[in-house]
């Protein structure tokens, strides 16, 4: 068949091969009038792809002269069953008899079954078991891939393709890329130069298993990521190891790099499908509370300002001033805050409210663009009564004479692209001192409220900046309106850009009704036994 080459096809969209077999025309009336039949051959290796095609070209001629013998005769294009049982293994049936495949196929998968039940208390059995899906036969588990990678140059180019593409057609935050980049990287290390293609299920199994034990902050305490991973081969190590949230986050990415050596032809198989990332929406590894009436009490003295630390430090001193306070008082997130420029207060002309507006549109003062967390993030925050009592638009007032940076407060961001991170340090942190004398101490530490520490039952907690948005959703539960009706979770959740259930209220119109309840409800945060009467900027 000197032209078989025009009889095979590829799919676009998943890189398989198809068998393409053009009807005669005399005989594409018993086919409803169709000009050729398809079949997939079920690789994406060309080589064993051409084979298939010619064998599934002679089976139809074969078919089509019997029919052309006699036109009595019921068209019969073989098909081929393919099926992965429960352990993984590929089976292949191909009898030309469709009632016979069946029962071959539901017996096959039953003996599947029977194992996995007959030998679950049995690992070692068991995982010999699960090894036996890479043993197929040879033209499938030894089939080159159209193009052969190392797995170090896969990452390399999955690391280039996040960066200019992002993840599912969307862009990622640099915080969100150097994260995924650390990950990658730590299987670059395990993998190194060996084909993408050689990694095998029994490999990915023991890479799962083992992982359960690499150290926490492995780096931190002075090991290599090949010194780590021999920790972690030892199931007797007496090192702390990795939480299920970071576990997760080591399984996702290893997820994500076979999946795109799969769709680039790098592989044959996709093995993306045997990493088994644990679910974690609902683990809460450390507790971050709310500040108590007493805490407020103690970070908003009426001296307030006493603990700020050096008064010409890298910070500003009104950064420091006024960021606790208008956290308190919006339950803003931290970084909504940091990348307001002084344009971004404004005031509505029909209702005469002043607001704070949070956009993931334009730029910061910094030049970067802005990013809101959410859809509901993006939205506007009324400004407090007490916030304008203490002073708040003199300090706008006083950032808008500096021509050169719009920013309302002057921050940088740090190699995670964060503008509040060096604020965050500053307020709870709590760490040794790098000669091991004593502890670097944050601005609650200062005034005697613990950062962190743990419950009796060995959960961590944490009191953090994040605090205050906790604290103002705590405060405004229970409240009441001026008309007298009770504050709603979406009321609260349409102040606070909640990304939960996607809220219907969370619109993007600044309509005056809308604003007016932003208003209401932000009106309605009041700590009772905190005072600001005597609190001035």
């Amino acid at each position: 068949m000197a032209s078989q080459s025009q009889y095979l096809i590829r799919n676009r969209h998943s890189n398989q091969w198809y068998g393409r077999v053009v009807i005669p025309i005399l005989l594409r009336p018993l086919f409803d009038g169709k000009r050729e039949v398809r079949r997939s051959l079920q690789t994406a290796n060309k080589t064993i792809a051409k084979r298939r095609a010619l064998a599934f070209w002679l089976q139809c001629q074969t078919n089509f002269e019997r029919v052309q013998q006699d036109g009595n005769s019921v068209v019969n294009i073989p098909k081929l069953i393919r099926t992965t049982d429960i352990l993984g293994r590929l089976h292949e049936v191909d009898l030309n008899d469709p009632e016979m495949e069946k029962a071959v196929v539901k017996q096959l998968h039953e003996d599947a079954a029977t194992l996995l039940h007959q030998y679950k208390d049995n690992p070692e059995i068991l995982n010999r078991l699960l090894q036996l899906n890479t043993a197929q036969p040879p033209q499938q588990s030894q089939a080159e891939p159209e193009t052969t990678v190392s797995f170090a140059q896969a990452v390399d180019l999955y690391i280039d393709k996040l960066n200019t593409q992002g993840r599912k057609g969307k862009k990622l935050s640099q915080r969100t890329l150097l994260n995924y980049q650390g990950r990658l990287i730590f299987w670059k290390d395990v993998f190194g130069q060996v084909p993408i293609h050689h990694v095998t299920l029994k490999t990915l199994s023991e890479v799962q298993n083992w992982l359960t034990r690499l150290p926490v902050n492995y780096s931190k305490q002075g090991f290599s990521t090949d010194k780590a991973i021999k920790i972690a081969k030892n199931p007797d190590n007496k090192y702390p190891a990795i939480s299920d949230k970071t576990r997760a986050e080591y399984l996702g990415q290893l997820k994500g790099i076979l999946e795109y050596a799969h769709s680039c032809g790098f592989t044959t198989a996709d093995q993306s499908r045997h990493v088994e990332v644990p679910n974690t929406k609902q683990i809460k590894t450390v507790e971050r509370l709310p500040f108590t009436e007493d805490d407020l009490a103690k970070i908003f003295p009426k001296d307030y300002g006493v603990d700020f630390g050096k008064k010409h430090a890298a910070l500003d001193w009104d950064v420091r001033y006024w960021f606790p306070l208008i956290a308190l008082f919006s339950g803003a997130r931290l970084e909504e805050i940091g990348q307001l420029n002084t344009d971004d207060i404004k005031t509505c002309p029909d209702t005469n409210i002043l607001y704070m507006n949070i956009t993931d549109s334009g730029i910061s003062g910094d030049g970067k663009r802005k990013h809101a967390k959410n859809k509901n993030s993006v939205r506007p925050i009324p400004v407090h009564s007490t916030l304008i009592e203490i002073g708040f638009l003199d300090y706008v007032e006083k950032r808008k004479a500096d021509k050169k940076d719009k920013s309302l407060f002057k921050l940088k961001r740090d190699n995670q692209g964060r503008l509040g991170k060096g604020l965050s340090n500053w307020f709870s942190r709590f760490e040794k001192r790098p000669n091991g004398n004593g502890h670097i101490l944050g601005y609650i530490e200062r005034r005697g409220i613990a950062s962190k520490g743990k419950y009796e039952t060995g959960e961590r907690w944490t009191k953090t900046f994040h605090s205050f948005r906790h604290t103002a959703i705590d405060n405004l539960r229970g409240k009441k309106l001026d008309g007298g009706q009770f504050i709603r979770e979406q009321d609260i959740g349409l102040v606070m850009g909640h990304e939960k259930g996607k809220l219907e209220t969370a619109s993007y119109g600044m309509d005056r009704s809308q604003l007016e309840l932003r208003k209401a409800v932000i009106e309605a945060i009041n700590y009772q036994n905190s005072n600001f009467k005597n609190t001035h900027f």
